[in-house]
């Protein structure tokens, strides 16, 4: 187009220019990730309105058209914000000596056995008030923000009640309001509690009659995750549960053959399942059935750090069904690493990630998990503007360089949430 012709003046709250290397993912999920399919700009512009990114291009374009705040991104690499598809962020107190019981050779099933682990933490979170639940929270939303999140799946799982599964998933609505951050809350069912060991049926009733529909009734989750494995729930509890979630209208999601296989990802051919998180132990062939049911393999690197886990999900398998991988931090008392620039960082090592594999699970194929892939993880015109300014030059440098903060500036729902300058 002439240039003549172009309009000038229009307004934006934020114009970014002097990008350096602007790395989105414009055509969607991806199953095979590569520079191929990726969309990577030299020399770009962001312009940004009411908290939706209104123009994408180069730089002197963007900057001459647009009147705003304008931000020099200084040659600097330019990407989507993170987003973590899998923590259990509500929760209260610690469990710092069960890390040495695991490197003295304790397996986290006998851990659980003899009433620790999550039992352990169900018992401290009962007994906090949503005050100190609310305090907590935030300090370590504030340290995801400040590291390129912005948004994040948080679950519920460490109360085992219904008033106390609603508490933990108030206190997540809350945190919505109070921070710049997408929040996606998840009913989970974690462990029968200690109580039912005897008779884990009628806990299973209990949570599928009285749980799921109060909480649905209330508004306060959108999806329904279950512990699927040894020493949570069974393959076929797992199924109940599952099914009365989507009954009651929520979404389905489903933490899979992490401690064993016992059949859980397989799931996936009977059940709607967004997403099925973990994978460890999954055998190879089942990827080929997530692949064809259009689900997401979520993978949680730094929990098989944290397990001291041998086993790692089948990612070529992944690869070579065409399955959606995404990656989360699975941010637990267990594996209290809240980061998901170092799960980007760690994912090559630890999954055999390229680092353009792992950007693009951490941001489209994460939104992907949690059906929100229309609306964020990807720098496009009406998307949301969650964007970070990183203080690198190139996407070659996540994992290349890690073990401190890389981000420069963040911009979350169309406003300066963050910077370092």
């Amino acid at each position: 187009m002439d240039s003549r012709w172009v309009l000038r003046g229009l307004k934006a709250d934020i114009v970014i220019y002097n990008i350096g290397q602007l790395v989105t993912f414009m055509e969607g999920p991806l199953a095979r990730v590569s520079e191929d399919n990726a969309v990577i700009v030299r020399d770009a512009g962001v312009a940004i309105r009411d908290g939706k990114i209104v123009a994408v291009g180069r730089s002197s374009d963007i900057k001459s058209r647009f009147e705003g705040s304008k931000i020099n991104a200084d040659k600097r690499l330019v990407t989507p914000g993170l987003i973590d598809p899998h923590t259990h962020l509500v929760f209260y107190g610690s469990r710092e000596d069960e890390f040495e019981d695991k490197l003295r050779g304790v397996s986290y099933s006998e851990i659980l056995a003899r009433g620790g682990g999550i039992y352990r933490t169900v018992t401290a979170t009962r007994e906090a008030n949503v005050n100190d639940l609310l305090k907590r929270v935030l300090s370590v939303a504030r340290l995801m923000l400040s590291h390129g999140t912005t948004t994040i799946e948080v679950k519920s799982g460490y109360a085992l009640d219904l008033e106390g599964e609603a508490k933990m998933l108030y206190v997540a609505r809350k945190l919505e309001e109070l921070l710049p951050l997408k929040v996606i809350p998840t009913l989970l069912a974690h462990v029968p509690p200690l109580v039912y060991k005897e008779n884990i049926q009628e806990y299973v009733n209990y949570f599928t009659n009285a749980i799921i529909p109060e909480i649905a009734n209330r508004n306060l989750a959108l999806y329904i995750d279950v512990f699927c494995d040894k020493g949570a729930f069974s393959l076929n509890d797992s199924k109940i549960i599952l099914e009365a979630g989507l009954r009651a209208g929520l979404r389905a999601r489903i933490h899979a053959d992490q401690i064993e296989y016992i059949g859980c990802s397989k799931l996936v051919e009977k059940l709607n399942l967004d997403s099925l998180d973990h994978l460890e132990k999954m055998p190879e062939e089942n990827s080929r059935l997530i692949a064809e049911r259009g689900a997401v393999a979520t993978l949680l690197p730094t929990s098989i750090m944290s397990m001291l886990e041998q086993s790692r999900p089948p990612v070529r398998a992944l690869r070579e069904a065409k399955t959606i991988i995404a990656i989360g931090s699975d941010y637990n008392p267990n594996n209290m690493t809240p980061l998901q620039q170092t799960v980007i960082d760690i994912s090559p090592y630890i999954l055999g990630l390229t680092p353009l594999e792992a950007l693009a699970a951490a941001t489209i194929n994460a939104a992907k998990s949690l059906n929100i892939s229309h609306e964020v993880g990807a720098i496009k015109e009406n998307y949301t503007a969650d964007i970070i300014i990183w203080e690198i030059e190139n996407y070659k440098w996540l994992g290349y360089t890690w073990g401190y903060n890389k981000v420069l500036k963040v911009i979350a729902e169309g406003r300066i949430a963050y910077s370092r300058e």
